[in-house]
C-alpha cells in the first residue's frame, strides 16, 4: 500500500522512515526532538545509526533488505549525539511511499514514563498486599475463635470498616482521579477524591461516556471502541490509544485520561482502570516554552537585522495608524479592501522578525474583516474594532520591548548613519548650488545615503526557505543579479515591503514538492531569482525588478473559472490578460484561508504600492515552467520632503 508520511506528522510517538541504505527520508517532529536535531538536517542524508548509539545491536537494521513483515519490539536504552538518553521499544516494517518505492518504517514508543507509573502502581499494590495479608491473619483468628462466634464477627466487622476506611483513605490520597468501569460502561463504586476537581464529579454508578461528558455523535464509537477492548481483538496497547485522552474541564484546566487493564486471575479484562490527570501546568509550561522560544528569535532579529527591524517598524506605524483609522469609520464609510492590504502587509512583516503576536493579532483581524464583508452586521465591526485596539496594544508592547533592548534611538523617526540624514541633504544641497557640484552631490547622496537594493531583498531569502520546511517543499537559496544597485530607502521602502507576498507566493503557489518536480525533470530543489536593473527607455529613468521563479506557473484556466464564478466575463480576453487578475483586490485561487495565503490581498498590496510611485507591475508565466514578476516605478535618487532639522533619520 503506498502511503503519503504526512500522515505520521501528528503522531505523539516517534516515526522514522529509512532507505535501502539506511538513510533517513522523513521523520516526525516527535522524532526529531527525541534526536536532538531538526527535522530538515536529520533528513539530508543521515543515517539512523549516526542519530543514536544502542545499548544492543539492532540485528533488523543488518538485513533491512530482507524484512517483510513488522519485527517484534525490542526494548533498549539509548543516548544520542546532544547528549539525549532514554529507554524505547523499536519496531521496524517495510512500506511503499507515495511513489511506490520500498522503505522501512521505524516505529519508536517511549517507556521511560511507562516505567515510572508502574513502579508508582507497584508500590501501591505492595500497599494493598499489606492489607491481603492482614485479612489472611484476621481468618487464621476467626478460625482460632469459633466458638465465640458473635464476637468473632463484631471482631470482623470492625477489621472490614477498617479496611473499607484504609482503602477509602489511599484512594483519596492520590492526586489523581481514578475511577473503574466494567464492560457495559458502568462505573464502579471505587473512585478516588480527587475525581472531583478532575472530572468534576464522582463518577461512581454512572455510565463512564456521561462521566467524560462525550457528545452524543461520539457515543456510539466509544461504546464500539469499549466492546473492542473487552473482548481483546487487537493488543491493548494498540487500542488503548484510540479512546478519549483530555476530558473537557469547565474551568480550562487540561485533563489528560490515561487507560489501565483490571484482569482477572485468568487474565481475562474484568474492567478499565481510568486515571485522570491535571496536567495544566505542563501545558502552560510548553506553551510558554514557545512563546520564549519565538522571543529568542525576535531578539536575534533585531540584534541581526537592526536595520530592517528599523525599516519595519516605520512602515509598521504607518500601517498601525491607518488601521485605527479605518475601523474608526462609520460603516458605510468602511474601506475593507484598505484594511485588508494593511493587516495583510504588517502580518507578513511581522511574521518575517517572529513577532508573533503582532502576527497573529493580525491573522485574527482578517478572519474578523472576512467574516464583516460577508455579512456586514454591527456586532462583528465592533469585535473587528476590538482587535485594531489589540494590534496596536500589541504592536506597543513590541516597541517598548525593542526600546528596551536596543536603545530608545533605535525607533527614532530618522534612520541613523554617521550624521543625520538631514544634514547630508543639507551639505548635498549647498554642494548642488556650486558651479559644476550637481556630480558630487549625488556621489555624496549615493555613497552616504543610499542602499544597495539587496538589503532589502536579502531577508526574503530566509523568508522562503522557513516556509519551504513548513510546506514540505525545498527551494535554493535566493538568487539576486545586481543586487549592489543603490537605491533610496525613504523613496521604495513601502514598495519592498509588499515585496514578502510575491516571495511567500513563490513557494506555496509556484514552487511544486521535491516528488511533482523529480517526476517533471526539475531539480529536486525549486529556484527563485531576483534581478534589478535601471532601463533607460524613456526620459526618465526606470527601476524594474524581476521575481522569476521555476516552479509549475500559473494556470489562466484556474483563474477564468475563479472569476466566473464571481460573475466576470473573460470570453474575449486572452490569457495574458486573465493572468493580470491575479492583481485584483482579494482573488486567490486558494480553496481555503491559511497563516501563508488564501486572503487575496498580497499581489493586491504589490499593484497599490507600484502605482502609488507611478509606476507598474505585471506577471508572465508558462506552465510547467514558471512565473515572472515585473515591477517598473520611476528611478530617483532624490529623497523625499525629510523632517525638520532637529530630527534624526531612523
Amino acid at each position: 500500500m503506498k502511503i503519503q508520511y504526512s500522515l505520521f506528522d501528528t503522531l505523539l510517538e516517534p516515526v522514522f522512515v529509512l532507505s535501502a541504505d539506511q538513510k533517513v527520508v522523513y521523520c516526525n517532529e516527535t522524532a526529531a526532538t527525541v534526536a536532538g536535531l531538526s527535522i530538515r538536517k536529520i533528513t539530508r542524508g543521515m543515517k539512523f545509526s549516526e542519530l543514536f548509539e544502542f545499548s544492543e545491536k539492532i540485528e533488523a537494521l543488518e538485513r533491512l533488505l530482507h524484512i517483510c513483515d513488522a519485527t517484534p519490539y525490542k526494548e533498549l536504552t539509548f543516548k544520542t549525539s546532544q547528549g539525549g538518553e532514554g529507554k524505547v521499544q523499536i519496531t521496524l516494517q517495510p512500506i511503499f511511499d507515495s511513489m511506490g518505492d520500498k522503505n522501512w518504517i521505524v516505529f519508536v514508543r517511549d517507556v521511560t514514563l511507562e516505567e515510572r507509573l508502574q513502579k508508582k502502581y507497584r508500590a501501591e499494590l505492595e500497599q494493598k498486599e499489606d492489607v491481603i495479608r492482614a485479612l489472611e491473619d484476621a481468618k487464621a483468628k476467626l478460625e482460632d475463635y469459633s466458638k465465640n462466634l458473635e464476637e468473632m464477627v463484631k471482631v470482623r466487622t470492625q477489621e472490614l470498616s477498617r479496611l473499607n476506611q484504609t482503602m477509602s483513605a489511599l484512594l483519596d490520597s492520590l492526586g489523581q482521579g481514578f475511577f473503574i468501569f466494567n464492560s457495559v460502561g458502568q462505573v464502579l463504586d471505587v473512585s478516588s477524591k480527587a475525581c472531583l476537581q478532575t472530572v468534576e464529579c464522582r463518577p461512581d454508578g454512572k455510565n463512564i461516556w456521561d462521566v467524560l461528558k462525550l457528545p452524543e455523535n461520539k457515543v456510539e464509537g466509544f461504546k464500539k471502541w469499549m466492546q473492542t477492548i473487552f473482548m481483546e481483538m487487537l493488543p491493548f496497547e494498540d487500542l488503548s490509544p484510540l479512546g478519549p485522552t483530555s476530558f473537557p474541564h469547565s474551568l480550562d484546566r487540561y485533563i489528560s485520561l490515561e487507560y489501565h487493564p483490571l484482569r482477572s486471575n485468568a487474565g481475562a479484562i474484568e474492567g478499565l482502570v481510568v486515571v485522570a490527570s491535571d496536567i495544566t501546568s505542563l501545558v502552560e509550561a510548553q506553551n510558554q516554552a514557545e512563546n520564549e522560544k519565538e522571543h529568542a528569535k525576535l531578539i536575534i532579529n533585531m540584534i541581526k537585522s537592526k536595520r530592517e527591524i528599523s525599516r519595519f517598524i516605520q512602515e509598521a506605524q504607518t500601517m498601525v495608524t491607518a488601521i485605527q483609522a479605518e475601523t474608526a469609520k462609520p460603516a458605510a464609510q468602511f474601506d475593507g479592501e484598505s484594511l485588508f492590504r494593511h493587516l495583510h502587509t504588517l502580518k507578513g512583516g511581522a511574521a518575517l522578525f517572529s513577532i508573533k503576536q503582532v502576527a497573529d493579532a493580525c491573522h485574527e483581524g482578517e478572519t474578523l474583516l472576512a467574516a464583516f464583508n460577508e455579512t456586514p452586521e454591527s456586532d462583528k465591526l465592533v469585535l473587528l474594532k476590538d482587535k485594531s485596539v489589540r494590534i496596536k496594544e500589541t504592536f506597543t508592547g513590541f516597541l517598548n520591548e525593542t526600546r528596551d533592548i536596543l536603545g530608545s534611538s533605535f525607533l527614532s523617526p530618522e534612520r541613523q548613519i554617521e550624521i543625520g540624514l538631514s544634514k547630508v541633504h543639507q551639505v548635498a544641497s549647498q554642494i548642488r548650488s556650486l558651479p559644476g557640484g550637481a556630480p558630487v552631490a549625488q556621489d555624496l547622496l549615493t555613497e552616504l545615503v543610499m542602499e544597495p537594493v539587496k538589503n532589502f531583498l536579502e531577508p526574503y531569502g530566509e523568508v522562503m526557505l522557513r516556509l519551504a520546511e513548513k510546506v514540505d517543499k525545498s527551494v535554493a537559496p535566493l538568487k539576486i543579479t545586481n543586487g549592489n544597485l543603490m537605491v533610496m530607502p525613504e523613496v521604495y521602502s513601502t514598495l519592498f515591503s509588499t515585496l514578502v507576498h510575491a516571495f511567500r507566493n513563490a513557494v506555496d503557489h509556484g514552487i511544486e514538492v521535491p516528488s511533482a518536480r523529480l517526476n517533471n525533470g526539475k531539480s529536486a530543489e525549486g529556484h527563485v531569482e531576483v534581478t534589478c536593473n535601471i532601463l533607460n527607455q524613456s526620459l526618465i529613468p526606470t527601476l524594474q525588478i524581476l521575481i522569476k521563479d521555476d516552479g509549475g506557473g500559473v494556470d489562466p484556466a484556474k483563474i477564468r473559472s475563479k472569476l466566473s464564478q464571481k460573475g466576470v466575463d473573460t470570453s474575449r480576453k486572452t490569457d495574458a490578460e486573465v493572468l493580470q487578475h491575479i492583481f485584483d483586490s482579494q482573488f486567490s485561487t486558494k480553496e481555503q484561508v491559511t497563516e501563508i495565503s488564501g486572503r487575496g490581498v498580497g499581489m493586491d498590496a504589490i499593484r497599490v504600492a507600484a502605482e502609488a510611485l507611478l509606476g507598474k507591475v505585471w506577471v508572465e508565466s508558462n506552465l510547467g515552467q514558471g512565473t515572472s514578476l515585473y515591477i517598473e516605478v520611476p528611478y530617483t535618487t532624490e529623497s523625499p520632503a525629510l523632517p525638520k532639522k532637529n530630527l534624526k533619520v531612523a
